[in-house]
C-alpha cells in the first residue's frame, strides 16, 4: 500500500500537478487534484485534493522552522475549508495508531498536545483494533452520529518507500484515511463517503517498507530518533489545527 500519492507511478502533470519552493528551509510544496474515477484507478488514490509539504532537513531544525511548517499547513487547511464550505462548528479530531509504538503514535500525540482546540473540537484516540476488538471506523461513525459531528479530521502515521522521507513529508488530503493500511491489516476507510460528513486526513511517514530496500519480506522500519520526530511533527500539526479550528 502506497500512502504518499507522489510515490505512485502516475504522471502527475496529467492531474494539474503544481510544485513550488517555499521561501525558507528548502521546503517543496506539492499540490494536485484527482478529479475523475479514471484518474483514481490509474493512481490508486481516491478522488480529492492532495497537498504535500516536503521538508528534507526538518528533523535537524528547530522550533522556528516547525512554526513555519505549521503556518504552511494552516494556510492550506484554511484554503480547503473555505473551498468546500465546511461547517467546523462540531469537529471530531481522530488520532489513529498504537500509543505503545512511537512510529505509530503520531495521531495520538497530536490529540495529547498542549494546544487549545476549543470547545467545538472533540478528540478521540480509538487505539488499534487488535487491542480494542472494535473496528476503528465503527467507533468514529458512532461518535459522528451521536454527537452530530459536522467535520472530521483524521491523523495517523504513514508508510513510505523512501528512507529520506521518514519524518520529513507531511500529506494533507480531503479523502480520509484507512486505518492499518501500512501494515496490510486494513479496516474500513474513514472518509466523507462512509461518514456522511466532510473528512480530511493528515499523515507523516514514520515507517519504511523494507521491501523497497530489497528485503524479501514486508517489514516496517522506523528511524532511531523516532520519538523526537513524532513529538515535533505532532507540535506542527496540532498547532495548525488548533489555529484553524477554534
Amino acid at each position: 500500500m502506497i500512502d504518499l500519492i507522489d510515490e505512485c507511478s502516475y504522471e502527475f502533470q496529467k492531474l494539474g500537478y503544481k510544485k513550488v519552493r517555499a521561501k525558507r528551509y528548502g521546503i517543496d510544496l506539492l499540490s494536485l487534484h484527482v478529479d475523475s474515477q479514471k484518474q483514481s484507478q490509474q493512481t490508486g488514490f481516491d478522488r480529492g485534493d492532495y497537498y504535500i509539504i516536503n521538508a528534507p532537513i526538518l528533523p535537524y531544525l528547530d522550533k522556528e522552522c516547525f512554526d513555519y511548517v505549521s503556518l504552511l499547513l494552516k494556510k492550506r487547511l484554511a484554503f480547503l475549508l473555505k473551498k468546500q464550505k465546511i461547517d467546523k462548528s462540531k469537529t471530531l479530531l481522530v488520532g489513529l495508531g498504537n500509543p505503545e509504538i512511537w512510529s505509530d503514535r503520531l495521531g495520538v500525540q497530536v490529540c495529547l498536545s498542549g494546544h487549545f482546540f476549543g470547545k467545538k473540537v472533540k478528540k478521540i484516540c480509538p487505539n488499534v483494533q487488535y487491542q480494542t476488538g472494535i473496528e476503528t471506523f465503527d467507533i468514529v461513525k458512532a461518535l459522528v452520529d451521536k454527537l452530530a459531528v459536522t467535520f472530521v479530521v483524521v491523523v495517523d502515521s504513514l508508510c513510505t518507500n523512501s528512507l529520506s522521507r521518514l519524518g520529513c513529508s507531511l500529506q494533507l488530503t480531503t479523502t480520509g484515511m484507512t486505518p492499518g493500511s501500512a501494515t496490510k491489516n486494513s479496516g474500513s476507510k474513514i472518509c466523507s463517503q462512509s461518514l456522511k460528513v466532510p473528512c480530511f486526513s493528515i499523515g507523516v511517514p514514520f515507517m519504511l517498507d523494507a521491501q523497497s530496500l530489497g528485503f524479501d519480506r514486508q517489514m516496517l522500519l522506523a528511524p532511531k530518533d523516532v520519538k523526537e520526530n513524532v513529538e515535533n511533527l505532532a507540535y506542527i500539526i496540532s498547532k495548525a489545527l488548533a489555529e484553524v479550528l477554534v
